[in-house]
């Protein structure tokens, strides 16, 4: 488990950090206890990285790409999420290359403040530094660590007049463990869930084929490999899944619908 320091919600004047991690892990633990789909918890860990950084005045968003899966887009507010949204309808844009390209995207400052930002963005992680020209109302966009194949990015939106680049990034730093260590454990769980789903239609179906056969090898008097082949003919012929052909005929000798149980 990676650790992380909290970031209190700001006051005018408060310091930049809160010193007690246990403030931040309740918040973080909160959030994947209370929430069971890998939306929600997306959507309030944006809300508690921008109430970190409130100082900043930013708003915050998290993109989540997971295979055969549609980006997950989350945001601290609507606005933040539109910009996303249509970052992710264009083939090219900061938030495909930090999910696909795993770099970081940092927003181009004026002439005299170019440098104080490059020069903190190294400090921060050289390997993954990566500067192109992007919309003014981009900060940073950078890379979450996800398991498998899945891959984040974390984005911070707000006006650049008056922004403290070395102070922005060091707050950035400090929330990012826990930005990641709460995605990684929501999309173990969301994927899991998943599994779980996969395998009780899958069982589901198995028993309605069955079941089917079983009709079909009472009607035919033949056996029940001679039954499934004429089931699998019955679907190629009519374009259809298996499982449905299954059911169809199922439903056409009972009207009760067929029941998958298993054992706790």
């Amino acid at each position: 488990m990676e650790s992380t320091s909290p970031t209190n919600r700001r006051q005018p004047g408060a310091e930049a950090r809160n010193d007690d991690p246990e403030l931040e892990y309740s918040e973080l633990h909160r959030l994947l206890l209370e929430h069971r789909r890998l939306e929600d918890v997306a959507q309030g860990l944006a809300r508690w990285v921008s109430e970190s950084l409130a100082e900043h005045s930013i708003a915050c968003g998290i993109a989540v790409q997971r295979p055969r899966r549609p980006i997950l887009v989350a945001a601290s507010d609507k606005s933040a999420e539109r910009t996303m949204n249509a970052w992710l309808a264009r083939e090219s844009s900061p938030l495909r290359s930090v999910l696909a390209e795993s770099v970081s995207v940092i927003a181009p400052e004026s002439e005299s403040r170019r440098a104080p930002l490059r020069h903190a963005t190294e400090m921060a992680n050289p390997a993954e530094a990566h500067r192109r020209p992007i919309a003014d109302q981009l900060l940073m966009a950078l890379p979450v660590a996800l398991d498998d194949e899945g891959s984040g990015a974390l984005v911070l939106l707000g006006s650049q007049e008056g922004v403290d680049a070395h102070g922005l990034l060091g707050a950035v730093g400090h929330c990012r463990p826990g930005v990641s260590w709460v995605l990684r454990l929501a999309a173990r769980y969301a994927h899991q869930q998943e599994l779980a789903e996969h395998r009780a239609a899958a069982m589901k179906n198995r028993t309605v084929i069955d079941i089917a056969i079983g009709v079909i090898v009472g009607q035919n008097r033949c056996s029940p490999e001679e039954g499934f082949e004429i089931l699998k003919r019955a679907s190629n012929a009519r374009n259809e899944k298996l499982a449905d052909v299954a059911r169809g005929v199922v439903a056409s000798v009972t009207a009760s619908e067929v029941e998958t149980k298993f054992d706790s």
